[in-house]
């Protein structure tokens, strides 16, 4: 309940900072959802940067976190007093018809269904190898830094800021909820976003798009998927708003939000690309595309497109001059070859693109992606069947030119950033578009009054229906947790190894420890971790014919007190390294481990954990090996 607590404070006070600012720009939109929907990552994304900020001159700790949110939440409160928003969050004319009903359903077991999720303790792979190790280890040390052997220490960090101040304040469940509000975010803005074609119905993208497996499976992870696609959305949002009423405050809010998607992952690189190509298509084409009842002068969207840009750079260029100044690459460990410095081919080599990269293949590329999701890094990540089914139907009616616009805008992200890593996880903002064309044929279908068009309609809330209950089937292994049945500890113990070798490290090695492992997830162990898969592709350790014994030495000489050995038996069911374990086999033959145990994780998994103790004076007792 206090994570809960927690989420409630961290909800109204953005939306007051953010409503703050639109207030200020003189921005606000009028319906209270779409409010709401920009207001929440304005507000997010600035609490954010504030974090960043904390970081960078060395004072990050709790008691400034305390002091920041203070300061946000009574300037939200007297925002929210003084203008009293969101009052008729929900309104609607119209009755609900049968779909109506039907979705509200199917929307409503799948929030709850995520919100349970959401509530357990964290077990997700990536947030404790890099989403929430990095925001620990910065409040550790109560600064940013960059560790070579971590190199997502430099990665865009916007929403590990959030998960910092999550941590700080209450813990890893709390970072859980944060992604799940961004997920809700999201869906408001691609409401909005579909308001002007599809009116009081535009709920309907909004809720296709929450139900896609992708998006609710990424709202219960502390991961920075689905903040990417909230934070692109509202960028999205406001660039629709600019358009439609092009003024320089609406530039600047639309660089802002641009920035601010920036700042949380590289593919929203693509996405301010494709915004700043339309900005300078509209300066370059006679006749703009928008709706309006004046042209504008071309030197004044000139204007527009510099302001854009520059809020663009000032928001979320930070993160890339700072990867620059620690690695040489502001994209680092990407695009080696292209801008120099540090990098790593491994990020783009050829098994992550199992796609191949012709014209064809990547025009036709949503027919694989839904069909194999498993061959795109992540089955759980999945688009699910809705847009392979009925966006080609976009073909055979005759759509509003903005549903074309943000369809075409939505898959050519989807078919650019699949040249490079061919990631379901990296393609979410594509999500929020295409959800908006399906909304439309839908309500276009319904709106006939036809037998084929009401048989079309409850083919996709069928779809939409087994989306839904994958949300909610998740929840069930979670349940007992969640509902109190079974304790945190117990959880962990069963369903994370890490966490019972973090006991075991905590009480049984010194805090002078240092563990160099095979194991990717170091957010449980008490000690500081590196992952040694990292640090030997950046030293090239083992390449050059060292024998066990060198190796080892240079591990002691790397300041590593121990070593940390996990292989799954068999090998093939995980993404795992065994080259350390062969070229080290004859050393490990000699020794005892100080903790060996073989523990499985919630997807049955086996590990075989042991760790050995690397120093020169070694420990002797060794009774607990077994323990």
């Amino acid at each position: 309940m206090l994570d809960l607590g927690f989420l409630i404070l961290l909800t109204l006070s953005s939306a007051g900072l953010g409503l703050w600012l639109l207030h200020s720009l003189d921005l606000e939109p009028s319906h209270p959802s779409d409010a709401l929907a920009l207001s929440l990552p304005l507000g997010l994304g600035l609490i954010a940067l504030a974090v960043f900020a904390l970081a960078l001159i060395g004072t990050l700790n709790t008691l400034a976190i305390l002091i920041l949110l203070v300061l946000v939440g009574l300037l939200g409160a007297t925002s929210f007093f003084h203008h009293r928003p969101f009052r008729q969050l929900i309104s609607r004319t119209t009755p609900l018809e049968l779909p109506d009903r039907a979705l509200l359903v199917l929307l409503l077991v799948a929030i709850l269904g995520t919100l349970l999720s959401a509530l357990a303790p964290v077990t997700d792979g990536d947030a404790l190898c890099y989403h929430l190790q990095v925001p620990k280890l910065f409040l550790e040390r109560g600064a940013s830094f960059y560790d070579p052997d971590l190199h997502e220490t430099v990665y865009p960090l916007l929403t590990e800021m959030l998960y910092t101040l999550a941590l700080a304040v209450r813990g890893p469940v709390a970072c859980r909820l944060v992604e799940w509000l961004l997920g809700l975010v999201f869906a408001l803005n691609v409401n909005a976003l579909a308001r002007p074609t599809l009116g009081p119905n535009a709920w309907w993208a909004g809720a296709i798009a929450l139900l896609v497996p992708a998006i609710n499976n990424g709202m219960t992870a502390p991961l920075n998927d689905v903040s990417l696609a909230a934070f692109a959305t509202a960028a999205l949002f406001a660039w629709s708003r600019f358009r439609d009423q092009p003024s320089f405050p609406a530039a600047a809010l639309t660089g802002i939000l641009t920035g601010l998607a920036l700042g949380v992952k590289y593919p929203a690189l693509v996405l301010a690309g494709l915004i700043g190509i339309a900005l300078l298509f509209e300066i370059l084409l006679p006749k703009p595309l928008r709706s309006s009842t004046e042209s504008l002068h071309s030197k004044l969207r000139l204007r527009h497109l510099i302001l854009f840009a520059a809020f663009a750079f000032l928001i979320g260029g930070g993160w890339y001059l700072r990867a620059y100044a620690h690695t040489g690459n502001p994209v680092h460990p990407f695009f080696r070859s292209t801008f120099g410095g540090a990098g790593l081919v491994e990020v783009l080599g050829i098994e992550k693109r199992p796609l191949p990269r012709d014209p064809w293949h990547l025009l036709t590329a949503l027919a694989p992606l839904t069909l194999h999701p498993d061959a795109f890094d992540s089955f759980s990540h999945q688009f699910g069947p809705v847009f392979l089914l009925f966006l080609p139907a976009l073909l055979l009616e005759k759509p509003p030119r903005r549903i074309l616009a943000l369809a075409a805008l939505g898959y050519s992200f989807l078919t650019l950033c699949i040249t490079q890593r061919q990631s379901m996880r990296f393609l979410l903002i594509a999500i929020g578009p295409m959800s908006i064309a399906v909304a439309w044929l839908a309500q276009t279908w319904w709106s006939r009054r036809t037998l084929p068009g009401r048989a079309l309609v409850a083919f996709l809330l069928l779809a939409l229906a087994f989306e839904s209950t994958l949300a909610i089937a998740r929840a069930r292994h979670v349940l007992p947790v969640v509902l109190g049945f079974e304790s945190t500890d117990h959880y962990l113990a069963r369903t994370e190894p890490t966490y019972r070798v973090g006991q075991w490290v905590g009480a049984n090695l010194p805090e002078s420890a240092r563990l160099v492992g095979q194991d990717h997830r170091g957010f449980y162990l008490p000690r500081p971790y590196t992952m040694e898969l990292a640090h030997r592709r950046r030293t090239h350790l083992g390449q050059l014919g060292e024998t066990p014994e060198q190796i080892i030495e240079h591990l002691r000489q790397a300041g590593f007190t121990h070593l940390l050995l996990c292989p799954p038996h068999p090998e093939t069911p995980v993404e795992f390294d065994p080259t350390l374990t062969r070229l080290i086999a004859p050393w490990l033959a000699a020794e005892i481990p100080l903790f060996q145990r073989s523990l499985s994780d919630a997807d049955g998994v086996i590990r075989h954990y042991s760790i050995y103790d690397l120093t020169d004076t070694r420990i002797a007792l060794r009774e607990d090996i077994r323990r």
